[in-house]
């Protein structure tokens, strides 16, 4: 009975390890995107352009092209800029602002081999392409931009789950494997806002307390 007792101790105290060095590793993957990226900031999208690759004669788009409007920086200068984005489950139809994480493309003005580099496409496709023209990127697997969602105006939402009203800024968080690397420590909650890639938010102020003071 003492050995069964002392396994159960050592197993919990393990788990109790494992949990910790998970819940650290998730907040280092974006204090890493914060050392890593050139540009972090908030701001609108203004302009749009699809990327087009001929996928053995199927027509996909590989991505967009956004023009950022900066309306507040923590890194890179509050200049207007473009960056390239692999993946639309991000953007959303309306005014919206976005905070998103943009680092400086490697293969920036090269040519030849030396420009290409693999692509996420549509339908869970990829492709090796030029990237060259795109200065900046936002194209890995985890979340890097988030839109944002304001519950201050006039109508009042109120959460499903707790029935609590709704205030603040918060990050929609996409249907993305990758995305277990956000951080738990953050208060998140279920979002049903009729698109089908979102499904949470996270609590802006919280992201910002944590990461960018």
């Amino acid at each position: 009975m003492h050995n069964y007792l002392k396994i159960n101790v050592l197993l919990l105290f393990i788990g109790l390890i494992n949990i910790q060095v998970q819940a650290q590793n998730a907040d280092n993957t974006y204090v890493r995107f914060l050392n890593t990226s050139a540009k972090v900031v908030q701001g609108k999208i203004t302009g749009r352009e699809a990327i087009h690759y001929d996928y053995d004669g199927e027509d996909l788009i590989c991505g967009y092209i956004l023009d950022i409007a900066v309306t507040k920086s923590w890194k890179g200068g509050d200049q207007n800029f473009k960056v390239f984005a692999s993946n639309s489950d991000v953007l959303m139809d309306g005014e919206y602002e976005y905070f998103l994480f943009a680092r400086k493309n490697p293969k920036f003005g090269m040519s030849g081999r030396d420009a290409l580099d693999f692509i996420n496409c549509d339908d869970g496709k990829s492709t090796r392409m030029d990237v060259s023209r795109f200065e900046f990127l936002a194209t890995r697997l985890r979340q890097q931009i988030f839109p944002l969602i304001s519950y201050d105006g006039g109508d009042k939402i109120v959460d499903e789950d707790t029935g609590i009203v709704k205030r603040g800024q918060w990050m929609m968080i996409v249907s993305r494997i990758a995305n277990s690397a956000l951080p738990f420590t953050i208060m998140r909650r279920r979002l049903n806002n009729g698109n089908q890639h979102v499904i949470e938010e996270m609590n802006y102020a919280d992201f910002q307390d944590e990461f960018l003071k």
